[in-house]
């Protein structure tokens, strides 16, 4: 089977081919035209060149240099731009797969699913992600101190639809072409400053794109498949994401979410006032968190009891999640049993190949309090805090039918300040395409 590899330039970029968010070009999309081949969805990568800038100097703006303390999440490197990914049929235009937040859970997934040399390796020369932060300003946000230089990604697209292991019929009586959508994520909630203030005339930082392309394999039809009638399936984990906030010590969540073969959920925690500011991290996962007290505050609120529910009682698990916790009433150390729920949550641990987390980064001994301090949560080595509350459902990949029952979480925590938490709910479930010459459907 012969392939041919294509280069699909976006569909709507200014004249001059640089996007920038804060320049009014906030979608990027990418269209993969119906024709006579089969996708390989898992090749389809995304390139181009990136450059961070501290002001919107008109013509010519300022580049990000050492000194300025300009900066933005570093385990994540390029996909601290993407906040929503949408796949649709080109045909009908349905779409396939949406996932929110795609930033917010790109950090979970990159911690629990790579290792510090997949990070420092490949990862850091593709997706320009680095375990460490000093090391990921200098390489990656001020490689454009002369204004010549640019930051070059090839950066694949983490999602069930690309993930699936299958191919896609692209013949338009099958399932025809595929349109990707990517929405950018606002500047203030990409970049930050570390000191945690905003210097004079520094605060119009903002990144740009340039030179984008999207590409991918094509592999001819083979002769059988040819003949064959065009119809066919497509199966694979969709991602689902939903966004609350609580701000008490007994938080209780429930969704009605809908699916029918629910495979795990997990949430990820941030200070409502830590998002779309150029003064705080907006895509850290910590811990909750009470509301500073002075320069060094920002106490952790540790997570003390959790409950998972189905329809309003205890399940899978028949007992509470409990913390441990020493005899003054604290620990700094990570508690395994919830760490082993958010592991399971991304990759159950018999498909788990490697992971960056550690009790170096799941620990909670940090504040989120001032980012220039030793103890502040963007200095937390091996890549940067990792928290999360996750559960698996059924056994193997059966997943879990949430279709008639709410899906609920009761957590306990020392959060006894008014410092509203964001919570990103990411639930995994199995979802079938089905495609004809009639169109396309799916099925949740």
């Amino acid at each position: 089977m012969t392939s041919r590899y294509i280069e699909i330039r976006p569909d709507n970029v200014p004249s001059d081919g640089v996007v920038s968010f804060k320049n009014g070009f906030p979608v990027l999309s990418f269209t993969i035209s119906a024709q006579d081949g089969l996708l390989d969805p898992q090749g389809i990568r995304i390139v181009g060149n990136l450059n961070v800038y501290k002001n919107n100097d008109s013509p010519t703006p300022s580049p990000a240099q050492a000194g300025d303390n300009l900066t933005m999440n570093n385990r994540l490197g390029i996909y601290n731009v993407f906040d929503q990914l949408t796949i649709r049929s080109h045909r009908s235009k349905m779409i396939c797969e949406q996932i929110r937040h795609y930033a917010k859970w790109m950090n979970t997934y990159t911690a629990l699913t790579s290792s510090l040399n997949d990070q420092m390796g490949h990862l850091g020369e593709t997706c320009l992600i680095m375990p460490n932060k000093e090391a990921f300003r200098k390489s990656v946000v001020e490689n454009n101190a002369t204004g010549t230089e640019t930051t070059s990604f090839s950066a694949h697209l983490p999602c069930g639809f690309c993930q699936s292991g299958q191919i896609i019929d692209l013949r338009e009586n099958a399932f025809g072409g595929v349109q990707i959508e990517i929405m950018l994520m606002p500047d203030a909630n990409v970049l930050f400053y570390e000191t945690g203030v905003v210097g004079a005339n520094l605060g119009e930082a903002h990144y740009r794109l340039s030179d984008l392309k999207l590409c991918c394999e094509v592999k001819d039809i083979p002769d059988d498949m040819r003949q064959a009638s065009p119809e066919g399936s497509y199966v694979f984990n969709t991602i689902t994401s939903l966004y609350t906030s609580i701000n008490s010590t007994n938080a209780q969540i429930q969704y009605s979410l809908a699916l029918r073969n629910l495979q795990s959920a997990f949430m990820t925690f941030m200070p409502v006032a830590n998002i779309n500011t150029l003064t705080a991290d907006g895509s850290a996962t910590t811990y909750p968190s009470n509301a500073s007290a002075n320069a060094s505050g920002g106490v952790l609120a540790p997570i003390r009891r959790v409950q998972f529910l189905k329809g309003g009682t205890k399940h899978p698990a028949q007992f509470d999640y409990v913390n441990n916790f020493d005899k003054d009433g604290r620990t700094e150390l990570p508690d395994p049993q919830i760490i082993k729920g958010l592991y399971d949550a991304i990759v159950p641990d018999y498909h788990q190949v490697r992971s960056t987390i550690s009790p170096v980064n799941t620990n909670r001994d940090y504040l989120m309090g001032t980012l220039n301090e030793a103890t502040s949560y963007i200095s937390i080595p091996n890549g940067g805090a990792v928290m999360g509350l996750g559960v698996k459902y059924g056994i193997g990949d059966a997943g879990e039918d949430f279709s008639q029952e709410q899906f609920g979480v009761s957590i306990d925590s020392d959060l006894n300040t008014d410092n509203p938490m964001g919570v990103y709910l990411f639930f995994k479930a199995k979802a079938t395409l089905v495609y004809s010459a009639n169109g396309v459907q799916l099925i949740q």
